[in-house]
């Protein structure tokens, strides 16, 4: 098959990289993929710097496949396809206005955050008429119930030839990991109180986060890394014991999932997409959103008790082995071609 897939940007986060994963996934299996990303208007020299730090280390960067940046996904700069892969509002709502040509219309549905943000583009955007995938059974029940709106689910995976950690230690002092991203839905306060209670208690306790760009403030002794590559990104989970995911809302979680297969036992709120992944008090612990007392509690006992945090570091590696990039890509592989063979729709109108 032609696939194109449009992705809004380039960077680190988890959205980019299941797109760029099933990019390369495909690529590899002989189908003819293009990767075209947006890239904004903005002055030379800032971009410059930004490009150049992307290059370190991208998710688009690892997928293997020829990269185009545009300012606007258009006629001209789309090329003709079999299937058109995207994913956010705003590119789902350019894609469909594109010629038939260009691919039958698949939307990878990643959360419900942004479609919160803006309901009434939301609204829009559902009514096109596109074939759906969520990424968790939360996104799909989402989809269903707010919009009417079928979704077929394909989890994200892991790829556990990167992500593995065949001898799991249990340092002293303890390590807790975390991803770093500003902004209130992501949960970062909460975790830094959580730690700040943390290390009234056990003053050694490590704080190592990693993410896109350093935190103007964070706990003394806390150590990041900024767009680690994926044997970084490795090392920094196998060099903890407790991985700490503070976020709102989350329509899957994969760093969570990477980190559990390196043996990572996962301290998680209940934001949706954890759910999906988490065995409560056995393979993790689901805390309450917004909860620090509940983080800082469920991670006292873990460093309290070595005999549960071996028991549940064992119970996060076996179930991330449910998740598998190549299972996926076999899902939606199926599903898209499927989705080819049917017969064309009319486009629908975007209304006003």
């Amino acid at each position: 098959m032609r696939i194109t897939f449009l992705v809004p940007g380039r960077g680190l986060v988890g959205g980019i990289k299941v797109m760029g994963e099933y990019a390369g996934r495909l690529r590899a299996r002989g189908h003819d993929v293009a990767v075209l990303y947006r890239r904004g208007a903005r002055n030379f020299k800032r971009w410059l710097q930004r490009w150049t730090s992307r290059r370190t280390s991208d998710a688009l960067d690892e997928s293997g496949c020829a990269l185009t940046a545009v300012r606007e996904f258009t006629a001209d700069s789309v090329p003709s396809a079999d299937v058109l892969i995207t994913t956010g509002l705003r590119a789902v709502r350019a894609a469909s206005v594109l010629p038939s040509g260009k691919g039958r219309l698949v939307e990878i549905v990643q959360g419900t955050i942004h479609v919160e943000e803006d309901p009434a583009e939301a609204r829009k955007v559902m009514a096109l008429p596109a074939r759906r995938v969520a990424v968790s059974d939360h996104v799909a029940q989402y989809l269903k119930t707010r919009f009417g709106v079928d979704a077929a689910v394909v989890p994200n995976g892991v790829d556990h030839s990167q992500f593995y950690n065949n001898e799991r230690q249990f340092r002293v002092p303890r390590t807790v990991g975390m991803i770093y991203a500003a902004g209130e839905m992501k949960g970062t306060a909460e975790a830094f109180e959580a730690m700040r209670w943390i290390r009234d208690q056990w003053p050694d306790v490590r704080l190592v986060m990693y993410g896109a760009k350093r935190p103007r403030s964070a706990p003394p002794r806390t150590e990041m890394s900024v767009r680690p590559k994926t044997p970084r990104l490795r090392a920094i989970y196998s060099g903890c014991e407790i991985w700490l995911a503070p976020s709102r809302s989350e329509g899957f979680g994969l760093p969570v999932v990477e980190a559990m297969a390196c043996g990572v036992v996962p301290v998680a709120t209940r934001a949706g997409g954890h759910e999906c992944i988490i065995e409560d008090e056995v393979s993790g612990f689901l805390v309450p959103v917004a909860d620090s007392e509940a983080m800082a509690k469920r991670i006292a006992l873990l460093l309290e008790d070595e005999s549960i945090l071996r028991t549940m570091s064992a119970a996060a590696h076996q179930r991330s082995l449910a998740f598998d990039w190549e299972t996926s890509t076999d899902r939606l592989e199926e599903l898209l071609r499927t989705w080819v063979g049917e017969a064309d729709r009319p486009p629908a109108s975007l209304g006003a």
